[in-house]
């Protein structure tokens, strides 16, 4: 289906640190509202799957799954990944506005995994990986079965979601000391990680990736445990112990200097999902993973450091979409009806060209993902928010590579060309222009994860990539999850190109 957004882009008022702002296509209340309800389901989804029946208190269930496939286990990074959204629910919920209620559950859910991750802490001297233990069985005790492990994201990951919690806790004059204790040896949760990444992070050469399928040194690896060393310095400068932070600096530097040497194929021109790779499926050969993407969402910090507008990741994100339009029957529907409303739908995404894992084995062929496509829609809707605050576009070869991309697999077109080495600021019309075409591409993006999703909003681990229908894992946490950071990201976005 055609659609061309300018037929909607009708500019009103530019304000010299915002986009100007634009009336919003037809169908887009029909989409806020799918979007809105589907949240309320994904969120109080996910906390069902924190401390659930059966479980000990804090664990993370991966899904509701036990057979076919079965994922009633607790992984350190899934949690983390979980438990970080729902810290960012709670630093933004005002106890002020008669949300007590749901800042207490926010609250209880968050201590409760806190105590259970420092019970894996303690005991993971009973497994031969230590921290890098990747997987426990809902009661804490360690999964002994056949995996592929150590898995160095977690630790890091972990640390991220509790760092947002400490900061939640000392903003209303809470002791966090069971969290940061500034101590050597400490006894704390998040500085037994932050200890353990800083010291081992050079030495994880031959750790799992997050499909748990590949060893070597990883980017999403990499990037996590950079974020967890910059904010636990900070963290660790706040409370005191400078010493601890100038360590986690340092760290995190050189992590930083590894990195743009280690990933970066200027021949191929993307981001290698894994350097000096030590075995592994033999299957997977292009290197190029949507985990990469999902690396700039859930460890990007404002510094540009493979941030969602870096050159880079564009690149990247460029090749994955090419990669992935042929591979799925369902990428042959480019439009569907949501909530009685016709619009326009993305392309489907899964996790890497050459995956076998359709949900249940790796008999094959893989599938679109609904985590993954609910990202690329939050990736559009970030680089609106980012463009937005950095008040300049330029248009780099990356850039206009990204922007050529919108036009050619999704019929998006601009009033007039934009010029490659030109920056244009917010109050032009072209940087309105474009941030208004990527929130159109981002709920494309968001219209695909309506079309593939349950009326009653339940969510799967993937789709079948000729029917649509939900495939493997239900109720996947990860899923819901990332719906409900794609529709915060959306928010903000909409409040920027439409105005609130």
């Amino acid at each position: 289906m055609k659609h061309s957004p300018c037929h909607y882009f009708i500019p009103a008022i530019c304000f010299a640190t915002v986009a100007c702002t634009a009336s919003a296509p037809p169908y887009i209340g029909a989409l806020n509202s799918w979007v809105n309800t589907e949240n309320t389901v994904a969120s109080s989804r996910l906390l069902s799957n924190i401390s659930p029946a059966g479980a000990s208190a804090g664990a993370v269930a991966a899904a509701t799954s036990r057979s076919n496939p079965d994922y009633w286990y607790h992984w350190v990074r899934d949690a983390g990944i979980t438990l970080r959204e729902v810290s960012i629910w709670l630093n933004a919920t005002s106890t002020t506005n008669n949300n007590h209620a749901t800042a207490d559950v926010l609250n209880r859910k968050l201590e409760e995994y806190a105590e259970f991750s420092r019970y894996l802490q303690n005991t993971s001297s009973s497994s031969a990986y230590g921290l890098g233990t990747a997987k426990y069985q809902m009661d804490g005790s360690p999964f002994t079965g056949p995996w592929c492990m150590p898995q160095q994201d977690g630790p890091a990951m972990r640390a991220v979601s509790l760092i947002g919690y400490v900061h939640y806790l000392l903003a209303n004059g809470k002791d966090v000391s069971i969290y940061y204790d500034g101590k050597q040896p400490t006894s704390s949760i998040v500085k037994t990680d932050l200890d353990y990444v800083a010291a081992n992070w050079s030495t994880d050469n031959n750790n799992c990736d997050i499909w748990e399928e590949v060893r070597g040194t990883h980017f999403y690896t990499r990037m996590i445990q950079r974020r967890a060393l910059i904010e636990g310095a900070q963290l660790a400068t706040q409370l005191g112990d400078s010493a601890a932070g100038d360590r986690y600096s340092l760290q995190a530097e050189f992590i930083s200097q590894n990195m743009s040497a280690a990933f970066w194929d200027a021949k191929l021109g993307h981001i290698r999902t894994t350097a000096n790779r030590t075995g592994g499926l033999d299957y997977k050969t292009s290197n190029l993973d949507t985990q990469v993407l999902l690396a700039a969402l859930h460890s990007g910090l404002d510094d540009g450091f493979y941030t969602v507008e870096s050159d880079r990741m564009l690149m990247t994100v460029v090749k994955l979409v090419s990669v992935f339009k042929p591979l799925y029957g369902i990428n042959g529907v480019s439009s569907a009806t949501v909530n009685s409303a016709v619009m326009p739908v993305s392309l489907a995404l899964g996790r890497y060209p050459e995956d076998k894992y359709d949900g249940y084995d790796s008999s094959g062929p893989g599938n679109p993902w609904s985590l993954i496509t609910s990202g690329m829609a939050e990736y559009h809707y970030r680089l609106v928010e980012t463009w937005n605050r950095r008040e300049t576009i330029t248009i780099t070869s990356a850039v206009a590579g990204f922007l050529k991309q919108l036009t050619d697999d999704y019929s998006i077109y601009f009033r007039s060309q934009y010029a490659v080495d030109t920056t244009y600021n917010s109050s032009s019309a072209m940087f309105s222009e474009i941030l208004y075409n990527v929130m159109v591409v981002g709920d494309m993006y968001m219209a695909r994860v309506a079309l593939h999703t349950d009326n009653g909003g339940q969510m799967y681990e993937e789709w079948n990539l000729d029917t649509g229908f939900g495939q493997g894992a239900v109720n996947l946490t990860w899923s819901y999850g990332a719906h409900t950071s794609a529709a915060r990201h959306r928010e903000a976005a909409r409040c920027i190109v439409y105005s609130c």
